[in-house]
């Protein structure tokens, strides 16, 4: 018995579980059903937001054109009202010259006065430029006779001109030779410098040959002795000297050879000039 009751129970448990599972489906369809519902109307809602934005949008252009069209309305009036402005300056100057062309006419009358007055004036000047135009003719003429003068002198001074130019000619054509005689000068000083030299460098070898020839005559007289170093040295210098005066004297006898060409065609040049 208590078996059976236990089953009975089990039994009435697992129906209710059973029916609790069944309530729980169709409370998860009827969710569904809401969600989907839910679903529809929040898509309906995101249109017509939508729908609302775009209204917005739309409106709040023409609200733009609107003030736009109210700020060109105001600049017209702007300007309208700055066109008033200006053609009330217009017409204060307007006035200002029908003063002004007023004042004119008066400064016109009186212009035309003066200048009456300035006419009599200009015919007395007229007059006096007559008078001033008689003594300008005598002064030309008195130029004239200046330029005929001048042109005679300047005559008189052409000539001195080319006689000075001549003269200038001729002085350079004697500076000319003036120098040709002192660069002449300058190779005879050369030339007897040379000769200088040479007769110098004869010496030198009259010398050493007059010392070989001492220091010979000695060797040869005294013959060998303590003095035979002395005399040795006296030939060894003579030979020294007279080789270095013989040298000497054949590069001075070289240079005298080319000054004696060039002094040979100098005394050439001076013939035919003479």
């Amino acid at each position: 018995e208590a078996d059976m009751v236990k089953r009975k129970d089990e039994k009435h448990v697992m129906n209710v579980l059973i029916e609790l599972a069944e309530e729980e489906n169709r409370l998860t369809k009827t969710m569904v059903e809401m969600t989907e519902r839910t679903n529809e109307m929040a898509a309906s809602r995101t249109a017509n937001a939508e729908l609302r934005t775009s209204l917005s949008g739309e409106r709040t252009k023409l609200v733009r054109e609107q003030t736009q069209f109210t700020e060109r309305s105001s600049e017209l009036a702007e300007l309208r009202t700055n066109f008033a402005s200006k053609r009330t300056k217009l017409a204060e100057e307007r006035t200002d010259l029908a003063h002004s062309r007023t004042d004119l006419a008066q400064d016109r009358t009186s212009l035309a006065n003066d200048r009456t007055d300035m006419a009599t004036k200009r015919t007395g000047l007229s007059e006096k430029r007559t008078t001033l135009a008689e003594k300008r003719t005598d002064l030309a003429e008195n130029r004239t006779d200046l330029s005929r003068d001048r042109t005679s002198w300047a005559k008189d001074r052409t000539d001195l001109a080319s006689k000075r130019t001549e003269f200038s000619e001729k002085r350079t054509s004697l500076a000319q030779k003036r120098n040709d005689l002192a660069g002449n000068r300058t190779v005879f000083s050369a030339y007897r410098s040379i000769l200088a030299r040479g007769r110098t460098e004869l010496a030198l070898i009259r010398t050493g040959i007059a010392g070989i020839a001492l220091g010979l005559g000695l060797m040869r007289y005294f013959g060998v002795g303590p003095w035979t170093i002395l005399d040795a040295g006296l030939v060894l210098l003579g030979t020294v000297v007279t080789l270095f005066g013989v040298r000497s004297y054949l590069v001075t006898r070289r240079q005298e050879r080319t000054l004696a060409e060039s002094i040979a065609g100098i005394i050439t040049d001076l013939h035919l000039l003479v």
